[in-house]
C-alpha cells in the first residue's frame, strides 16, 4: 500500500511541477466598473481551465441626468469559469482560441441620493462562447485579448424600493464579455 501512495505522490508531483499557471489581470474593466483577477491552468498543449474572480463597482448605467441628483452605485460581484482550446500554439497554451464560459454575477444597485430613493438587487447566470488571441514571451509575461456572448439563463431582480410603487422590469436576456489582460505564467 505504502508503494502504491508513494508512486500517486509522485505522479501527482510531477504533475504538478510541470503544469503552467497563469495569473492575469483586466485594467480595462476598471473602466467599467469591473476589475477582475483571473488564473489559467495550461491543462495541455491544447487545452487551458480559467477561473476569472471580479468587482462590480461604481456607477451603474452609461447615462447621466444632470439636475435631478440621480446617481446610482453598484457593489456585488462576479465569477467565471472557461475552458479554452488554443488552435496551433506555438508555446502551449498560446495563441488563436476558442472556448465556453459559464458566468455568475450578483450586484446591488442603490440610489440614497435621488429624491425617489430607489434600489435593487440583482443575480444573473449565464453562459456563452469566447474567442481570443494570447502572446506569451519567452519572459512569461502574458498578454490577451478576447471577446464572447452568450445567453443569460437565469436572471432574478429584488426591487428594493422604498415607496412601494411599480418599477418596470427591464431584463436583457444576452450576456457580453470583453477581455484585455495582462499577466504572468509560471
Amino acid at each position: 500500500m505504502k508503494k502504491v501512495f508513494l508512486a500517486v505522490s509522485f505522479g501527482f508531483t510531477m504533475l504538478i511541477a510541470q503544469a503552467q499557471i497563469e495569473v492575469k489581470l483586466n485594467p480595462i474593466g476598471t473602466l467599467f466598473g469591473s476589475p477582475d483577477l483571473s488564473g489559467e491552468y495550461i491543462v495541455n498543449e491544447n487545452f487551458g481551465a480559467e477561473l476569472t474572480l471580479g468587482l462590480e463597482m461604481g456607477t451603474y448605467g452609461m447615462v447621466t441626468v444632470d439636475g435631478d441628483g440621480y446617481d446610482p452605485k453598484k457593489s456585488g460581484f462576479n465569477v467565471m469559469a472557461s475552458g479554452k482550446y488554443y488552435f496551433s500554439p506555438d508555446d502551449g497554451g498560446d495563441g488563436m482560441y476558442a472556448g465556453l464560459y459559464l458566468r455568475d454575477k450578483s450586484f446591488k444597485v442603490d440610489d440614497k441620493n435621488s429624491d425617489y430613493s430607489y434600489g435593487y438587487k440583482r443575480n444573473s447566470f449565464s453562459g456563452g462562447l469566447l474567442v481570443g488571441y494570447k502572446w506569451v514571451a519567452d519572459s512569461g509575461l502574458v498578454f490577451e485579448i478576447g471577446a464572447g456572448g452568450g445567453r443569460t439563463f437565469s436572471d432574478k431582480i429584488e426591487w428594493l424600493d422604498e415607496d412601494g410603487s411599480e418599477l418596470e422590469d427591464f431584463s436583457i436576456r444576452i450576456d457580453v464579455v470583453g477581455k484585455l489582460a495582462i499577466g504572468y505564467r509560471f
